[in-house]
């Protein structure tokens, strides 16, 4: 016969098997939404000064001529990163009008890294913002300057009807961020390349209390990339 003890250990194991201990399965969530900076502040001033230096080397005559700044190409590519934040965010009525910008091929990569993106996995949805809803430039002024860069298209690597038409952004450049001087991403990226577009845009958590220690993957410092991304041709 069974013992005492048998029988309490059989009617226990019943029991646990009786329990309704829910489904195995997991259930679905909201996605939580991560607002990222893209205003561009840190780089793009470094970025105008550089092209103005190159179209100057290549083509001084026609830079004597078309009297483009550096401070023109500073404020007209915000307008760019702008109106890309605009376009994602289906806020962009005069998308059209802006096919007809000249756009250096680097600046072009850039806003086209800028979008949303999901990471389902992390229950994560991220999205570009700018800090203000007013454009660096009116879309005349940005038109003007477009026109002197595009003086240059034999010259320097140049593209028109190039503003991106999806609204989803690249998963490394997106979930990637300056945070205490450093870029630092969600997941180690592809490229490094990334990192530098990041850096570039000067992109940065809104929520950073609520976020940056989802942040665990550390890069470069941003005075690195600065002197790396101001040293390679690549950028003209």
């Amino acid at each position: 016969m069974p013992t005492e003890g048998a029988r309490m250990n059989t009617n226990s194991f019943g029991a646990i098997e009786s329990l309704d201990l829910g489904t195995p399965k997991p259930t679905s969530v909201p996605l939580e939404t991560v607002e990222v900076v893209v205003d561009g502040d840190n780089l793009i001033g470094n970025y105008g000064i550089a092209f103005i230096n190159e179209a100057t080397r290549v083509n001084p005559l026609k830079m004597e001529q078309v009297k483009l700044t550096s401070d023109e190409i500073m404020k007209y590519c915000r307008y760019l990163v702008h109106k890309r934040v605009q376009c994602v965010k289906m806020d962009c009525p005069d998308w059209r009008k802006l096919k007809v910008m000249y756009i250096p091929v680097f600046i072009q990569y850039v806003i086209s890294m800028i979008g949303e993106v999901t990471i389902r996995d992390r229950g994560l949805k991220i999205v570009p913002i700018t800090t203000s809803d007013e454009d660096p430039m009116t879309y005349e002024e940005a038109l003007a300057v477009s026109e002197k860069i595009g003086s240059f298209m034999d010259d320097l690597q140049i593209v028109q009807d190039a503003m991106p038409r999806d609204r989803n952004g690249n998963v490394d450049v997106m979930s990637s961020a300056l945070i205490a001087g450093y870029v630092k991403a969600l997941k180690p990226v592809e490229h490094v390349v990334a990192t530098y577009v990041a850096a570039f845009l000067g992109m940065k958590l809104r929520q950073e209390a609520a976020f940056q220690v989802l942040y665990r993957v550390q890069y470069d410092d941003l005075n690195f990339i600065a002197a790396a991304l101001t040293s390679t041709k690549a950028i003209y």
